[in-house]
């Protein structure tokens, strides 16, 4: 049995939709799955997002600045010790800037001979060998006369005279010195002491009192004293000081000191020839 023509166009017409449906799925399909293809590698690729580069260099900036910040404001808050430390310091101990120690707070000595004083001066130069005088006019025992000057002559040795600061105004105010020789340069004191019956110890105050003057270069010192106005035992002592009036200090313990004394008597002698 054969088919018309027009029987057979309608039985190849369902056939013809069939493949225009399956071939448009099949490219809507390719489609579809080109498109996830490039949102995936977009998502997988680091360069091309752009929030991935713009945090670094955003970042940089912000977190500078609290740190440089931060030592600019602790610089004042140490200053405040510093200033306190030396406030505090004066009132504790008021010799401590003395490295000599006026624990007792004494007014500093000004060379003019005023009393009780702190010396800051230390000794200076101090011999080996201490100089030695010994008195030999008046001798120990003498009777020597009331109201008239006393001749005074006295030996030394290891010391250097003629050395003598103004006693108003530089008494204490320099150390002490030696000479070419290692002798201490200075003068020389005499001074008369009155000694009571009872034998107490003479009170501090000269009786008769005079600096001593070496003869030319010869070991010998010579000086007159004041007249004594009261009759009595008295303590005659010679010693050897330094330029600044004190008297030289020594080496050794065991050394002899720079002073010597004799003991007379002072009488008036008008009355002794009345008896």
């Amino acid at each position: 049995m054969s088919l018309s023509p027009s029987s057979r166009r309608r039985s190849g017409r369902p056939r013809l939709r069939a493949r225009w449906v399956a071939g448009l799925l099949a490219v809507l399909l390719g489609a579809a799955l080109a498109s996830v293809g490039a949102v995936a590698g977009a998502q997988q690729a680091p360069g091309t997002d752009p929030s991935a580069t713009s945090a670094p260099e955003t970042s940089a900036p912000d977190t500078s600045a609290p740190e440089t910040s931060a030592p600019e404001t602790s610089a004042p808050d140490t200053s405040a010790p510093e200033t306190s430390a030396p406030e505090t310091s004066a009132p504790d101990d008021p010799g401590a800037d003395d490295p000599n120690g006026n624990i007792n707070n004494l007014p500093l000595n000004n060379g003019s001979q005023v009393g009780t004083v702190f010396n800051s001066v230390p000794y200076g130069e101090i011999p080996a060998d201490a100089p030695q005088v010994l008195i030999l006019r008046p001798g120990s025992g003498r009777i020597l006369p009331l109201n008239r000057e006393l001749n005074i002559r006295v030996r030394f040795k290891n010391f250097l005279p003629g050395f003598f600061s103004d006693p108003a105004t530089g008494y204490g105010v320099g150390p002490q010195r030696l000479d070419q020789n290692g002798h201490l340069q200075g003068h020389n004191h005499a001074c008369f002491q009155r000694v009571a019956a009872n034998n107490a110890v003479p009170d501090d105050p000269c009786a008769s009192f005079v600096v001593l003057a070496q003869e030319g270069t010869s070991d010998i010192l010579t000086g007159i004293a004041p007249p004594i106005t009261q009759p009595g035992r008295y303590k005659l002592c010679a010693d050897a000081a330094s330029e600044f009036h004190y008297v030289g200090a020594r080496a050794f313990a065991r050394e002899g000191g720079s002073t010597d004394c004799v003991r007379v008597l002072v009488m008036d002698f008008r009355q002794l020839r009345n008896r």
